[in-house]
């Protein structure tokens, strides 16, 4: 089956989902907002979704006409579907010390961690630049520590050391460990590239002056 068609059964089954669930205990629970005028509203990376749940479930970024990506789509629904209130974030932890982490780990490297430093390895303000511009905040951790509201419960940090005469680049990525309650292994790599991947396009739209 196509990567495609995979995506599409997986959004799929979480809408079969959502529509058993309540949308204003799903909402709370998410750190979301609810009306009836609106529907629940839910904040992405900085962004406002609307998740619409009538006889086919749909997430639509609020004042934007375009589409958003399956990828997203899935993230966001899988997130309302564990969020269970705001929990304790606890100490931030690695993707290897999430359950089966170990199952994703190489695939999780290439697809967030490796690009990272690739791409903003020896460009620490750049990766500021580009990492504030969808509201993250800078922590003091590595050479450029950022962290990102990934969710209303999820934090995510992504850390940069610059490389030198002696040593490359290097890089790694933390999440609250209250993380692993709300999302699988294989979402949290897709959700940890999704970012990277953002930054990224971001940075290249920067340097190409557009």
């Amino acid at each position: 089956m196509a990567r495609v068609d995979d995506f599409k059964e997986s959004f799929r089954l979480a809408s079969v989902e959502l529509k058993k669930r309540d949308i204003a205990t799903l909402a709370k629970a998410a750190g979301g907002e609810f009306s009836p005028e609106q529907g629940l509203v839910v904040a992405f990376l900085g962004s406002k979704y609307s998740v619409e749940i009538h006889q086919e479930a749909d997430i639509r970024r609020l004042n934007s006409t375009e589409d958003v990506s399956l990828p997203d789509k899935i993230l966001i629904a899988h997130y309302l579907l564990g969020a269970a209130g705001k929990q304790s974030a606890g100490k931030l932890i690695t993707f290897r010390q999430i359950p089966d982490g170990h199952f994703y780990f190489d695939a999780f490297q290439r697809r967030a961690r490796d690009p990272l430093v690739n791409f903003f390895g020896n460009n620490g303000n750049l990766f500021v630049k580009c990492s504030e511009m969808i509201g993250a905040r800078r922590v003091e951790n590595g050479d450029y520590g950022m962290e990102f509201t990934v969710f209303p419960h999820i934090i995510v940090q992504l850390v940069l050391w610059l490389g030198d005469e002696e040593f490359p680049p290097d890089a790694t990525i933390l999440f609250n460990e209250s993380i692993q309650r709300l999302l699988s292994a294989e979402d949290i790599a897709v959700m940890s590239g999704g970012l990277v991947y953002r930054l990224i396009g971001l940075g290249r739209k920067i340097q190409s002056g557009s």
